[in-house]
């Protein structure tokens, strides 16, 4: 089998205390352990955290302890080499000399590879943002200053390089992925506390994009269309929201029957999975760059649901031309759509719990969706 080593965000300053980052790492972890290979965990901070080292050390040993193993990770400040946590560098060094392959869970938006994993061949990059990175890459003179130079580039846009999407590849090819799940996680019978749909979001992330004459706005600007989905669907939705606290939108979502809840509910590993579970099932809307490029960006977020058995019914991103959607999972375009569905779900609870579960495995469980992402790489499986 294949020693890999894995290189993604989990405890610096944009990641620390986001759950659901955490859980999307650990499903690449465990799913690629799974199938037998060793993978060393690398985070690399490029500036030293100053006053959250203690904070960001602290939430790195808690997550790794709690879910994978100290001697299969490391976090290295990327100007001085230190190793804050896990492996040294000099460790590293030993492990890439007889890695098989370098795994980049996302666009980390420098040119040149990482320190001490440089010579591993071949590099995959895994792009998370399709929409948003293809754009900022586009005006870029090398591309490369957002994803990096890669040897295999996969993404969760189903749509990128296809007809369906006219967003620009850039000369690469770009090869769809879905994310991966490991089900067993996620298998069990979870008792419902939160008897509505809910989510986990950024109000305002990403800000805004420029496309085909037309801008493209955060989650913010897309919830504003089923503002009115609580009236109509005749229930209470929830969002886990990262919003300011001054931020006015805070009191419009409330006024329009959406509750509010903090992302404190999910700022761990088990509170987010307990979060999800717990749920009757997920309604949310995509950022406006997923949505308008129709890339077919699928959430990992939604992927966990349906894996937990609860059904999903998520805005339209051109997914739905290659997933099956409406049993366990329904793409909506309009506020009128969703509440439909919202209603049709409730009717058929159990159905379309089924359906969701069985969406999971069809399509999201990691030892089919990393088996081919490595099959595709060209490495041993």
């Amino acid at each position: 089998m294949a020693t890999l080593v894995v290189i993604e965000d989990l405890a610096g300053p944009a990641s620390i205390a986001r759950g659901g980052q955490a859980v999307y790492l650990l499903q690449w972890l465990h799913g690629l352990e799974r199938l037998g290979h060793q993978v060393l965990f690398i985070e690399f901070l490029t500036a030293d955290p100053g006053r959250q080292r203690a904070a960001i050390i602290k939430y790195f040993n808690e997550s790794i302890d709690n879910s994978w193993h100290r001697e299969l990770a490391a976090l290295i400040v990327v100007p001085t080499g230190e190793s804050l946590s896990g492996l040294q560098a000099s460790q590293i060094k030993q492990f890439a000399r007889r890695a098989d392959a370098l795994i980049t869970l996302a666009a980390h938006y420098r040119r040149e590879p990482f320190p001490f994993v440089e010579k591993i061949r071949p590099r995959i990059l895994v792009e998370q943002d399709p929409g948003y990175t293809h754009l900022w890459a586009a005006n870029e003179q090398n591309p490369a200053e957002v994803w990096g130079e890669h040897d295999v580039y996969f993404t969760v846009g189903q749509n990128i390089g296809t007809k369906r999407c006219t967003l620009p590849t850039l000369g690469i090819k770009w090869h769809p992925i879905l994310p991966p799940v490991v089900l067993k996680e996620w298998a069990g019978a979870v008792p419902i506390t939160r008897d509505r749909f809910t989510t986990i979001a950024d109000w305002r992330g990403y800000g805004y994009l420029e496309f085909e004459g037309k801008t493209l706005g955060p989650k913010a600007e897309e919830f504003r269309k089923f503002i009115k989905l609580p009236r109509l669907a005749g229930e209470h939705l929830e969002l886990t929201l990262m919003i300011d606290r001054d931020d006015p939108d805070n009191a419009y979502l409330k006024r329009n029957g959406w509750r509010i809840e903090s992302p404190k509910l999910v700022a761990t590993p088990a509170l987010f999975k307990a979060y999800v579970s717990g749920s009757v099932g997920e309604f949310s809307c995509a950022k406006g760059g997923y949505v308008g490029t129709h890339s077919g960006w699928f959430s990992d977020r939604s992927a966990y649901y349906l894996a937990a058995g609860r059904p999903v019914i998520v805005q339209a991103t051109g997914f739905e031309d290659v997933l099956p959607a409406g049993k366990g999972l329904l793409a909506v375009r309009n506020v009128e759509e969703a509440a439909e569905a919202i209603n049709a779900v409730r009717a058929g609870y159990e159905k379309h719990s089924r359906a969701a579960r069985a969406l999971a495995h069809a399509h999201f469980d990691s030892d089919k969706v990393l088996g081919r992402m490595l099959a595709e790489s060209g490495i041993p499986n």
